[in-house]
């Protein structure tokens, strides 16, 4: 009996995982009749679970469809992402690098599957847990950062002193007190916290960079369709009469 219930589990998992591959124009009716299936087999608590499910959006859809499909890519932008936290709050390697591997990375992979994708990316590059949903591709709307918590994984404190001393301290006299630090760290934390949400928002300017440049670039070329439109009405009106 146990056997058979694991079975039927694994079933209906595949039966989501493959909902969350179709088109997103095609998820509401193969969900409903996904459901129905479970439900006549009298599978009342699957058939719950499955109708439960939301129609992803365009953006999610898209994801989904991006890490089905390129998924060694998709796997090392987070990797280039995780070296790039390294680098910014653990010093370690090269920041310039690791962060232009990103950028190359992520520019590669919204190349791929459009421009709706990058914000998604973008929050999985500074959050585990966007990245875990991510990697799971069944996104049904746009995940935001949840917090702190990935990028405080990746901030080491710097080594102290006394910390570094504590094997020839211990050679000294036992009954040496230790210093009150609990300011220092607590002043310690709050400036990583500071800095942690300064890279944040650093990362979302440089969204809206990139989508700036992309807005004047298309009203350049507006302009200059105009003008050049402009250009040929004046000179029709120049040409002599045949």
């Amino acid at each position: 009996m146990p056997s058979a219930k694991i079975e039927t589990v694994a079933n209906v998992e595949a039966v989501i995982d493959g909902l969350y591959g179709l088109p997103i124009e095609e998820f509401t009716q193969a969900r409903n009749e996904a459901e129905r299936e479970l439900r006549s087999a009298g599978d009342r608590e699957h058939a719950d679970r499955v109708k439960a499910l939301r129609k992803p959006t365009a953006s999610a859809g898209a994801v989904n469809r991006l890490v089905r499909n390129h998924r060694a890519k998709v796997e090392g932008f987070l990797a280039a992402a995780a070296r790039l936290r390294d680098a910014q709050f653990a010093g370690k390697g090269d920041l310039a690098v690791a962060a232009k591997a990103e950028r190359v990375a992520l520019d590669e992979l919204v190349a791929l599957a459009g421009e709706s994708v990058r914000t998604t990316l973008e929050a999985a590059a500074v959050d585990d847990d966007v990245a875990r949903d991510l990697l799971a591709a069944r996104l049904e709307r746009e995940p935001e950062p949840a917090g702190f918590g990935t990028l405080l994984a990746h901030a080491e404190p710097p080594k102290s002193r006394s910390a570094a001393k504590t094997k020839a301290g211990s050679r000294r006299a036992p009954t040496q007190a230790r210093p009150d630090d609990s300011a220092a760290r607590l002043r310690l934390r709050e400036a990583k916290e500071i800095l942690h949400a300064a890279a944040a928002d650093e990362q979302q300017a440089r969204h809206r960079w990139t989508q700036t440049q992309r807005e004047v670039e298309k009203a350049q070329a507006a302009v200059e369709k105009a003008r050049r439109e402009l250009d040929r009405l004046h000179g029709d009106e120049q040409k002599p009469d045949q």
